[in-house]
Protein backbone atom coordinates (compact mmCIF):
# COMPACT_ATOMS: atom_id res chain seq x y z
CA UNK A 1 0.00 0.00 0.00
CA UNK A 2 1.38 3.37 -1.01
CA UNK A 3 0.83 6.21 1.37
CA UNK A 4 1.79 9.72 0.83
CA UNK A 5 2.40 12.18 3.54
CA UNK A 6 1.50 15.74 3.15
CA UNK A 7 4.68 17.59 3.50
CA UNK A 8 4.42 21.23 4.26
CA UNK A 9 7.15 23.30 2.90
CA UNK A 10 7.83 26.92 3.45
CA UNK A 11 8.81 28.95 0.55
CA UNK A 12 11.00 31.80 1.51
CA UNK A 13 10.84 34.61 -0.92
CA UNK A 14 13.92 36.72 -0.73
CA UNK A 15 13.70 39.94 -2.57
CA UNK A 16 17.01 40.53 -4.21
CA UNK A 17 17.79 43.93 -5.51
CA UNK A 18 20.85 45.41 -7.02
CA UNK A 19 20.14 48.58 -5.11
CA UNK A 20 20.50 47.15 -1.62
CA UNK A 21 22.33 50.22 -0.37
CA UNK A 22 19.43 52.47 -1.39
CA UNK A 23 16.99 50.26 0.47
CA UNK A 24 19.23 50.38 3.54
CA UNK A 25 19.49 54.18 3.39
CA UNK A 26 15.73 54.57 2.98
CA UNK A 27 15.17 52.27 5.96
CA UNK A 28 17.51 54.38 8.12
CA UNK A 29 15.73 57.54 6.95
CA UNK A 30 12.40 56.05 8.04
CA UNK A 31 13.86 55.17 11.44
CA UNK A 32 15.20 58.69 11.97
CA UNK A 33 12.06 60.50 10.91
CA UNK A 34 10.90 61.07 14.49
CA UNK A 35 13.99 63.26 15.04
CA UNK A 36 13.70 65.04 11.71
CA UNK A 37 14.03 68.61 13.05
CA UNK A 38 17.30 67.97 14.87
CA UNK A 39 18.75 65.90 12.06
CA UNK A 40 17.82 68.60 9.53
CA UNK A 41 19.67 71.23 11.58
CA UNK A 42 22.76 69.02 11.75
CA UNK A 43 22.56 68.36 8.00
CA UNK A 44 22.34 72.10 7.25
CA UNK A 45 25.40 72.79 9.41
CA UNK A 46 27.57 69.97 8.08
CA UNK A 47 26.45 70.48 4.47
CA UNK A 48 27.31 74.17 4.60
CA UNK A 49 30.68 73.39 6.18
CA UNK A 50 31.67 70.91 3.47
CA UNK A 51 30.48 73.27 0.72
CA UNK A 52 32.45 76.15 2.22
CA UNK A 53 35.63 74.05 2.05
CA UNK A 54 34.89 73.35 -1.61
CA UNK A 55 34.27 77.05 -2.26
CA UNK A 56 37.45 78.08 -0.43
CA UNK A 57 39.52 75.69 -2.53
CA UNK A 58 37.79 76.96 -5.67
CA UNK A 59 38.88 80.57 -5.11
CA UNK A 60 42.40 79.72 -3.88
CA UNK A 61 44.81 80.86 -6.59
CA UNK A 62 43.13 80.54 -9.97
CA UNK A 63 39.37 80.61 -9.62
CA UNK A 64 37.71 77.32 -10.52
CA UNK A 65 34.32 78.67 -11.51
CA UNK A 66 32.66 75.28 -12.02
CA UNK A 67 33.59 74.07 -8.51
CA UNK A 68 32.46 77.36 -6.98
CA UNK A 69 29.08 77.27 -8.73
CA UNK A 70 28.64 73.58 -7.87
CA UNK A 71 29.40 74.17 -4.18
CA UNK A 72 27.01 77.10 -3.91
CA UNK A 73 24.21 75.46 -5.88
CA UNK A 74 24.26 72.14 -4.03
CA UNK A 75 24.65 73.63 -0.55
CA UNK A 76 22.02 76.32 -0.99
CA UNK A 77 19.70 73.94 -2.81
CA UNK A 78 19.88 71.39 0.00
CA UNK A 79 19.42 74.15 2.58
CA UNK A 80 16.37 75.43 0.71
CA UNK A 81 14.88 71.93 0.69
CA UNK A 82 15.35 71.68 4.46
CA UNK A 83 14.09 75.17 5.25
CA UNK A 84 11.01 74.74 3.06
CA UNK A 85 10.03 71.73 5.21
CA UNK A 86 9.87 69.20 2.44
CA UNK A 87 9.40 65.53 3.40
CA UNK A 88 12.28 64.20 5.49
CA UNK A 89 13.29 61.70 2.81
CA UNK A 90 13.74 64.51 0.26
CA UNK A 91 15.81 66.52 2.75
CA UNK A 92 18.17 63.64 3.49
CA UNK A 93 18.64 62.72 -0.17
CA UNK A 94 19.35 66.34 -1.10
CA UNK A 95 22.07 66.46 1.53
CA UNK A 96 23.50 63.08 0.52
CA UNK A 97 23.89 64.37 -3.03
CA UNK A 98 25.40 67.60 -1.72
CA UNK A 99 27.85 65.78 0.58
CA UNK A 100 29.04 63.32 -2.03
CA UNK A 101 29.35 65.93 -4.76
CA UNK A 102 31.23 68.42 -2.61
CA UNK A 103 33.57 65.77 -1.20
CA UNK A 104 34.34 64.67 -4.75
CA UNK A 105 35.01 68.31 -5.69
CA UNK A 106 37.35 68.73 -2.72
CA UNK A 107 39.43 65.73 -3.76
CA UNK A 108 39.36 66.83 -7.39
CA UNK A 109 40.62 70.31 -6.54
CA UNK A 110 43.33 69.02 -4.21
CA UNK A 111 44.60 66.60 -6.84
CA UNK A 112 44.55 69.21 -9.63
CA UNK A 113 46.57 71.84 -7.75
Amino acid sequence: MVTTENLTTEKVYQKTTRLGILTYINQKIAEGEKNSIGISIILITVGSMIASITAALAVDGDVNLFALIFACATAMGANAVAISQRPFKAIVWAFIISFLGNIFMIFYQILMK
